[in-house]
């Protein structure tokens, strides 16, 4: 029994160091994906502010050809007013002048913001170029780092599961199918010391039977609230 504890504890140490390794490598591969979400999103504002613009030269482009359209208008009746005949057709011509020019006054004021817009958007995407351009560099540097630890990684990993399958060959077929089950449920952790009666997998104490069954170091015991494999572990070697 002591020989398969001890294979097992290698073993969980083992896994222990493949698991650590998933995750730096996870880790990094994140790292990676979050830095291109934020430069694709600076991609994406950079399309919504050239179509902001877009809209805007359009929208300014109408107005001022609406603006030489009543310019022409306002020529003409003030043309007409020369040779009107009445006093009523003169007042309608020139109410019908004041308010092309009212309304001229106000495109001419709309063209201004618009122009004011169109610069303010401009100045943003001059902004959010810059922003992406520094990004793609970084991207690009992250992923010349990243790629380098994950293939330090994968390279430490590939030694590691040789050693792996080399300790799991010294366990039994149930034993090992057992130990991978537990391990699978109990988040990374299938063998467990126990000191002074305390599980060190759940922290729940053991029954007094059972902690000196589990003393005796003849048959391997599972923890009965955490179902983990139990060793027993003076208080003096508790790591």
């Amino acid at each position: 029994m002591k020989a398969n504890i001890s294979h097992l504890r290698e073993l969980q140490a083992i896994d222990q160091k493949i698991s650590t390794l998933d995750k730096e490598i996870a880790a990094g591969c994140a790292e990676i994906d979050n830095r291109r979400a934020s430069l694709d999103g600076h991609k994406d504002t950079l399309v919504q502010l050239n179509e902001k613009i877009a809209t805007s030269e359009q929208r300014r482009r109408e107005l001022e050809a609406e603006l030489e359209d009543e310019e022409v208008k306002i020529k003409e009746r003030q043309g007409k007013l020369m040779n009107v005949q009445t006093n009523r057709e003169y007042q309608s011509i020139l109410k019908e002048t004041e308010d092309g020019k009212k309304t001229n006054t106000k495109r001419e004021e709309a063209v201004v913001q618009l122009m004011e817009q169109i610069e303010a958007l401009t100045a943003q995407i001059e902004e959010e170029t810059r922003i992406c351009a520094e990004d793609e560099k970084m991207l690009a540097d992250d992923i010349a780092a990243v790629e380098k630890k994950i293939s330090q990684f994968n390279a430490e990993k590939s030694k590691i599961l040789k050693t792996r399958e080399s300790k799991a060959g010294a366990v039994s077929a149930s034993l090992l199918k057992k130990y991978t089950a537990i391990r699978d449920k109990r988040n990374g952790l299938a063998i467990v010391a126990v000191t002074g009666s305390v599980c060190r997998g759940c922290f729940m104490n053991i029954p007094p039977q059972l902690y000196n069954d589990l003393m005796k170091e003849d048959k391997l015991i599972s923890c009965p609230t955490c179902h983990r494999i139990m060793f027993h572990q003076p208080e003096t070697e508790e790591e």
